[in-house]
């Protein structure tokens, strides 16, 4: 991911919305992740997941305070690289 570090202040809250499939382990992926990656992160107050309406898929919402652009970086080449992670937005 590039993102245009003008465009953005640090740090910056946000929320991570990442999809996986329901039989897999998302949740521990996108926690074991932003721990890792975003040291304040907390996952027992920032982490919500959502089933999808056929049941097929879940969306874990994250929220997390970024510090600076090479951890949004590394957050977001860190999830990509997951087999588990369909899609980050």
């Amino acid at each position: 991911m590039s993102i245009n570090e003008h465009l953005w202040e640090f740090p910056h809250a946000m929320t991570l919305k990442v999809m996986g499939a329901t039989d897999s382990p998302i949740r521990d992926v996108v926690v074991a992740v932003l721990t890792e990656h975003a040291p304040e992160f907390d996952p027992a107050s920032d982490v919500h997941v959502t089933p999808s309406s056929k049941g097929n898929f879940v969306s874990v919402n994250a929220k997390v305070v970024m510090q600076h652009r090479a951890q949004v970086e590394a957050i977001y080449a860190a999830l990509n690289a997951s087999p588990h992670v369909k899609v980050v937005f």
